[in-house]
């Protein structure tokens, strides 16, 4: 019996061997390999590389939208930068807006509105010459207070920054910065 065996093994292994060494040897067809193949033009070439991309956008959209349904979004936001149907930038990203994140160690009152403790991004927003600092968690809006815009960049080594700073028992200073405007304001705050 093991000697079948072994004269079966054998002779698998010399066919496998012969068959790779075929192979190997025919390159006959090699004359022939792209016989059926169209050249196409630069022009069809774009076109299909928009598609393309047209594509991967139109998928990345409907998963941003999903993503905001799920988070609890689902309508348009306050801000434009928020809003679901805006333009969509790719992930790990960072613009100069999301780099503008504050602690903000104690509640402040914002209109009559309290708003707590916790980690905000500010946006700055310009209304018929006022300036707004919007104070966001997420994609909410969470709070809006006027600001006083000016050319002081209160010591700041970036453009663009946000600093809460202590004025007095009844006031903190928010200070913000960026490439289009500086801007302070004085929110009430308790502890």
């Amino acid at each position: 019996m093991r000697r079948v065996l072994i004269y079966l093994l054998m002779l698998i292994l010399f066919q496998s061997a012969v068959s790779s060494q075929e192979t190997l040897e025919d390159f006959s067809d090699i004359d022939r390999a792209w016989d059926g193949q169209k050249s196409i033009t630069n022009e069809q070439f774009e076109e299909a590389i928009d598609t393309l991309e047209g594509n991967k956008k139109k998928k990345e959209e409907k998963q941003r939208k999903k993503l905001i349904k799920r988070v609890g979004g689902g309508g348009s936001s306050l801000h434009p930068d928020l809003d679901p149907s805006g333009e969509i930038k790719p992930m790990g990203e960072v613009g100069e807006e999301e780099a503008r994140i504050l602690n903000v160690p104690v509640h402040l009152i914002m209109n009559g509105n309290k708003l707590e403790k916790g980690f905000y991004r500010i946006l700055a927003e310009r209304k018929k010459d006022k300036i707004y600092l919007l104070f966001y968690q997420s994609q909410f809006l969470k709070g809006k207070t006027e600001a006083v815009e000016t050319n002081d960049d209160f010591g700041a080594e970036t453009i663009d920054f946000v600093n809460l700073t202590p004025y007095n028992e009844n006031y903190m200073r928010v200070e913000y910065g960026s490439l289009d405007l500086n801007a302070y304001a004085f929110i009430k705050y308790e502890q």
